[in-house]
């Protein structure tokens, strides 16, 4: 290349310099624009979870108690009701197992289940009395329905359905007067029958799931 041809590539890098340095500049301070949503974590998995997701995620679990709410705001004339249809329908239920029933562990339960639920009612009759609670003794249609169904069976098929009856009926009596026996703002007389009835009901419960899983 002669001197002069060298010369002119020479200024025109000269001249083309700063705007090449400029354009540079601007793709290196140029970024794209953010939004304000939270980016999305990455699972284990290689996917990803939204922000509400995210959000879900750090929100405690609900504890069992917490769904027990109806059981635990628990008033005296809820308890004192509820607690006076539970035992009546097991002590119904239990007087159609000795007459419908030819099982002998049935049949002991079912003696076990009148002594001892009327026993209680009296009980708590005496403490409702005192308490002057507004308690209704009408019968609850679902029991009624279950009473004509079990009325309506014989041998096997009725101490099948009796045993589960007994189970669930169980169930909920036990979360009913433990709900109770820890109340607070439970009259202190109901709030000691609640307690000294549980450990009974905790025993009528387990023997009914026991019979239950062994005619299973």
């Amino acid at each position: 290349m002669s001197a002069k041809l060298r010369r002119c590539a020479l200024g025109a890098l000269i001249v083309a310099g700063p705007a090449f340095a400029f354009c540079a500049w601007a793709q290196q301070t140029e970024q794209p624009t953010t939004t304000d949503r939270t980016p999305e974590r990455p699972t284990a998995t290689g996917t990803t979870r939204s922000p509400a997701t995210q959000e879900e995620e750090r929100m405690p679990h609900r504890s069992a108690a917490e769904h027990r709410g109806a059981m635990q705001d628990i008033t005296p004339e809820k308890f004192a009701s509820e607690a006076a249809a539970i035992g009546k329908a097991e002590i119904e239920l239990s007087e159609l197992a000795l007459e419908n029933s030819q099982d002998e562990q049935v049949r002991a339960y079912a003696e076990r289940m009148v002594k001892d639920h009327k026993a209680a009612d009296a009980k708590l009759k005496k403490i409702v009395a005192q308490e002057q609670l507004p308690v209704s003794r009408a019968s609850d249609p679902k029991h009624e329905a279950v009473k004509r169904k079990l009325a309506s069976l014989k041998g096997e098929a009725f101490d099948r359905e009796y045993k589960k009856e007994m189970a669930k009926g169980h169930d909920k009596a036990v979360a009913l007067f433990e709900a109770a026996s820890q109340d607070a703002q439970m009259p202190s007389e109901l709030k000691e029958f609640a307690a000294s009835t549980l450990e009974t009901l905790e025993e009528h419960q387990e023997q009914a799931h026991e019979m239950q899983k062994e005619g299973a």
